[in-house]
């Protein structure tokens, strides 16, 4: 039997389906016939001339192979060039200062364009500034006209240009890196408002005439538009103008936006931090605390250009901290990498091993190898460097906790360890209360634990300069050029021998300087009995080839502060200042290390004297060394509380506030000028022992019709000037 019976059959084929059929493979094949005669009648060219297509309308340059990703991207159709555009509103009286300083610091991170944006007319003695002048608009506040033409104009000359673009005052800070992650991750070709959202303050809710469902996005912390947002509203911005209903440029702004775009500021919780607004306290806003920092975008408002800049320092120590710590993170990955460990030192001896210093409760230091041990109260340094590694710690622990559905949240500090290895970092043993909570339903939990946290601070590797090239880095905002010349400038008054012992010091001093010290002397002389003499001495100098200026100050009461700001007076901007006394020696290399440690606008020395002890307590070795410039603990100490010697430019010193010239007699005027440098914050100052400056001994007598505070200074230094503290406890020793 056959299962299966083979038979020849055909399918029948329709005229139709057949001509549907030919006419496919006729186009397929006269279609590969036109491309390839193409190709073999078009030149071929290789490299990076290769030819385009001018149906393209593409730039041949931009697709060279040499060309980066960037550039070539530019030349796609329909790619705008940037992703953001700042514009900042500042008016005349500011242009030069908070828009100055914006411009310099953050402005120049921003992964995009800063545009400043001012009244017509306005000028700036800073070219660099790109300022865009606004036809037909002054500085009247509030600016509600001049917030809606920047608007406009961004609306008709860079809409094309950007994805997004950001409305700023001049006292708003950008963290340019955050600002571009954050907006990379929302749809740029919808329309959106971003910002913090408001409903106006307490005196004004309800008054603003917004709708329940209305708010607007708040100008300060800066407002967020999308290029769609952008060109939606513009058509109607001379009809919103025209029917404001509150003087709130802001609140108008997003009342167009609402009406005419159909979007309102983002209504979010998040958006208080991350576009953080400081209503509390203005004038001190961010000064003393940036504890806000780290998690915002935007901080409003910072209203002194000295804050900005400190603020903006803060932001670049936070990145460089990030960047190390991505490159630690990315070594360790190294196949050649060692395995981390808890010891990082091996010690070989027993003076090899650096002990740990015991904090408790984050408020009281225990150590046992400095001065000022066994205990004492925890530097404000340490604390902040602690409160650092803590918040880093748990933004390490935080990163996937929303995945997790739980958190870890610091409480509280209950005791610690903590050493530096000087060539390896920083070293943390932690104990901490911390809230773990997890959030997801059904398993909502809040529980306080305690856990011990091993942390390892590694310095970075070491970077060397050249001096020439530290000091151009140090002045890069600068304009003037430095003096050469230390212009050396001392108050006198009598003391004809004191000052005949500084002058031969000074010539023997100057003979042996070289080419590379230039010094001159301003004198700033009082009249007394011994004057003449004085002025023999300065004729005396004369001769030997020293500049020297004399400024007649006759018979008033002597007042150091004013007497040294007479002489800043006459010298330029760019003049070296060095603030010295009578009683001072010194030597070459101190006044070349004076030179080297004082930077035009950027850094200002106050040097740390030794101080001679009386002679009368010196020892009999001592009394027999031939100068001055020995330093035995029985001889002398580094007065550590003085800050009369100091070296500056004149520029800086006029930019901190100079000297206080109210204080009259001795005193105090060297420490009012040290906390204005300190204060000022955009100065570097250095603080160190320098042994090439000695204070020859005096007695000292305290006038006790000067007032307090100079009173108590002043037998301060009198008191510890008399001896030394080993010269003290041998003299009491012999009436034990």
């Amino acid at each position: 039997m056959r299962l299966f019976q083979r038979s020849n059959c055909r399918m029948p084929i329709s005229r139709s389906t057949f001509t549907i059929i030919l006419g496919i493979l006729f186009g397929l094949s006269a279609t590969h016939y036109l491309t390839t005669l193409k190709s073999l009648t078009d030149p071929v060219i290789c490299g990076p001339e290769q030819q385009v297509s001018r149906s393209e309308e593409l730039d041949i340059i931009s697709l060279r192979a040499d060309a980066d990703v960037f550039t070539r991207s530019q030349s796609l159709p329909g790619h705008r060039r940037g992703l953001i555009l700042v514009a900042i509103m500042t008016a005349a009286k500011y242009v030069d200062t908070r828009a100055y300083n914006v411009w310099k610091t953050w402005a120049q991170h921003i992964p995009g364009r800063v545009m400043i944006f001012v009244a017509e007319g306005t000028e700036s003695i800073h070219e660099d500034m790109p300022l865009i002048r606004l036809k037909g608009v002054d500085d009247t506040y509030p600016p509600q006209k001049k917030s809606f033409a920047m608007v406009k104009w961004l609306a008709e000359n860079m809409a094309d240009e950007y994805d997004w673009f950001l409305r700023a005052d001049d006292d708003l800070y950008i963290r340019g890196e955050e600002l571009a992650a954050f907006l990379r991750s929302v749809d740029s070709s919808q329309a959106h408002i971003i910002g913090q959202a408001g409903l106006g303050n307490s005196a004004e809710y309800g008054l603003l005439a917004l709708g329940s469902t209305d708010n607007y996005c708040m100008g300060g912390p800066g407002i967020v538009m999308s290029r769609e947002t952008l060109l939606k509203v513009s058509p109607h911005l001379e009809t919103c103008l025209q029917h404001m209903l509150t003087s709130h440029e802001d609140v108008e702004l997003g009342r167009c936006i609402r009406k005419h775009v159909n979007v309102a500021c983002t209504w979010n919780y998040e958006m208080q931090k991350l576009f953080h607004n400081n209503q509390s306290a203005i004038k001190e806003s961010y000064a003393k605390n940036m504890k806000e920092l780290k998690d915002a975008i935007t901080l409003h408002p910072i209203k002194d250009p000295a804050v900005m800049r400190k603020v903006h320092l803060r932001n670049r120590e936070i990145k460089l901290r990030e960047a190390r710590a991505q490159r630690s993170l990315l070594s360790s990955e190294l196949s050649t990498a060692k395995a981390q460990t808890l010891v990082r030192m091996t010690p070989n001896r027993t003076i090899d091993l650096t002990p740990w210093d015991y904090i408790n409760n984050n408020k009281i230091l225990f150590c046992a190898d400095r001065v000022n041990c066994p205990r004492h109260t925890v530097d404000l340094s340490i604390r902040t460097e602690i409160a650092d590694t803590i918040t880093q710690l748990f933004d390490e622990f935080n990163t996937n906790a929303r995945q997790r559905g739980r958190v870890l949240q610091f409480q509280s500090l209950q005791y610690g360890y903590m050493r530096v290895e000087p060539t390896k970092g920083v070293d943390y043993v932690l104990d901490m209360l911390l809230w773990f909570k997890k959030f997801r339903p059904p398993n909502r939990t809040t529980i306080s634990v305690r856990r011990h946290a091993y942390v390892q601070q590694t310095f970075g590797k070491l970077r060397s300069l050249a001096e020439g090239v530290f000091r151009s880095n140090m002045r890069a905002n600068s304009t003037l050029i430095e003096d050469p010349t230390l212009h050396m400038i001392m108050p006198l008054r009598g003391r004809a021998a004191i000052f005949g012992r500084f002058a031969q010091h000074l010539k023997s001093i100057c003979a042996r300087g070289g080419d590379d010290l230039a010094v001159s002397l301003t004198i700033v002389l009082y009249s007394s009995e011994d004057e003449m003499e004085n002025r023999e001495t300065i004729e005396m100098l004369r001769s030997s080839h020293i500049p020297v200026s004399v400024i007649e100050m006759g018979d008033v009461a002597f007042s150091r502060g004013i007497a040294l700001m007479r002489g800043a007076e006459t010298l330029p901007a760019n003049a070296l200042l060095f603030f010295t006394d009578v009683d001072m020696l010194f030597t070459c290399d101190a006044l070349k290390r004076i030179k080297s440690n004082t930077i035009l606008n950027a850094q200002i020395y106050f040097p740390i004297v030794f101080s001679e002890f009386s002679h009368e307590s010196w020892s009999e070795n001592d009394k027999l060394l031939a100068d001055a410039f020995h330093y035995g603990r029985g001889r002398g100490y580094f007065r550590h509380f003085g800050y009369g010697l100091a070296a500056m430019y004149k520029a800086d010193l006029m930019d901190i506030g100079g000297f206080d010239t109210k204080i009259e007699g001795w005193g105090k005027e060297d420490v009012d000028l040290f906390e204005k440098a300190i204060k000022n914050g955009r100065l570097r100052v250095i603080r160190s022992p320098e042994p090439g400056l000695v204070h020859i001994y005096h007695p000292i007598h305290c006038d006790e019709n000067m007032p307090t505070a100079q009173k108590d200074m002043c037998h301060g230094s009198k008191a510890a000037s008399l001896a030394s503290i080993d010269t003290l406890v041998e003299q009491i020793a012999q009436y034990a």
